[in-house]
């Protein structure tokens, strides 16, 4: 006979102060009008942070569901059927997935976690992780609403294609650990195929117990992604991008767009939009940096990322695809690719 331990369930405090400070913001939303002589724009700081909350909110959600489904149906032998052994063939494999997920960088990130958890190899899982936001359908219908150009949202996939596809191919060389130890303890006791001698504990196959568990996940990463949100909107507040885009040089230009993607931290299903809002103040080489950096790098991913896994991955994957990104859309812009 195994002696079972019974485990007080975590309380969600995660999930608590996140609707505590959603709540909040929406008094402060409701209240801008007294509050106009604070000295700072608190009205549409709140906005901002408002909007953006529950544009991230669904798509987070949403991804820590796909995770939490991935946790509990799909063993890892089955994802092994489905990543070739091949590191090569595994990142190619990941590029043709992210074309058909419909994701936000918000939701990239849980389903990044899982798929390393079920033992996906690291340059695959990035790749997917970094594609899939840029790459996807809702991208696609984004883009060529706010530009109505197809040869700019071939642009946008492609450029995205050759950064996600460098950045995940270097972390075959001299390959980090992402997972935090706590991360790998649990997948070392964990899985379809475990063999312990004390008996691993199954995911709940079932509806109440995988919804229950994209509860608790969502609540463990909200304060993280409103910490990402107040971040943002302070940059916004204070600092206004376009009053610092006149008499830059091309690179300048390009470095502060990207900056302004990184800040912003749009949903990439949206931030065409604001891109194009941008058309008459910067050339297309930086609205391009925007478009592509902003979905694989901004506060909220950072913050995200920063939650689930060690801090020496998420430098090396911040200053990785930030220098691939800015070789290859200014590569690209001073051949004469981006007119």
């Amino acid at each position: 006979m195994f002696e079972t331990e019974t485990k007080r369930p975590a309380r969600p405090w995660g999930a608590l102060v996140g609707v505590c400070v959603i709540a909040a913001l929406l008094v402060v939303w409701a209240l801008q009008g007294s509050l106009s002589g604070a000295g700072f724009p608190v009205g549409r700081a709140a906005t901002i942070a408002v909007g953006m909350t529950l544009q991230a909110i669904p798509f987070l959600l949403l991804g820590v569901f796909v995770a939490e489904l991935i946790e509990a149906y799909l063993s890892p032998a089955l994802i092994a059927r489905v990543f070739p052994t091949n590191p090569l063939a595994s990142v190619l494999t990941a590029l043709l997935a992210a074309f058909v997920l419909p994701v936000c960088d918000c939701s990239a990130v849980p389903i990044f976690r899982s798929l390393l958890h079920k033992g996906v190899p690291l340059s695959a899982a990035t790749t997917l992780m970094l594609a899939s936001p840029a790459i996807n359908p809702l991208v696609f219908a984004s883009t060529l609403y706010a530009f109505g150009s197809w040869s700019l949202v071939a642009a946008r996939v492609g450029l995205s294609v050759v950064v996600a596809l460098t950045v995940g191919l270097s972390m075959l060389v001299i390959p980090p650990r992402a997972l935090r130890e706590e991360s790998l303890s649990d997948t070392d006791h964990g899985g379809d195929a475990c063999c312990c001698e004390h008996g691993c504990e199954m995911p709940d196959r079932s509806v109440s117990g995988v919804l229950a568990a994209t509860g608790r996940s969502f609540g463990r990463i909200l304060p993280f992604l409103l910490g990402g949100v107040a971040a943002s909107t302070v940059a916004q507040v204070l600092w206004p991008v376009s009053s610092l885009l006149s008499g830059l040089p091309a690179a300048g230009v390009l470095a502060l767009m990207m900056g302004a993607g990184f800040a912003l931290s749009l949903c990439s299903s949206s931030d065409a939009v604001i891109a194009r809002s941008f058309a008459s103040l910067a050339p297309t080489g930086a609205l391009m940096g925007f478009m592509v950096y902003g979905p694989m790098m901004d506060v909220k991913n950072m913050a995200l990322l920063s939650s689930q896994f060690r801090g020496v991955f998420v430098a090396r994957l911040f200053v990785t695809v930030t220098a691939v990104a800015a070789l290859v859309v200014g590569g690209s812009w001073w051949m004469g690719v981006l007119s």
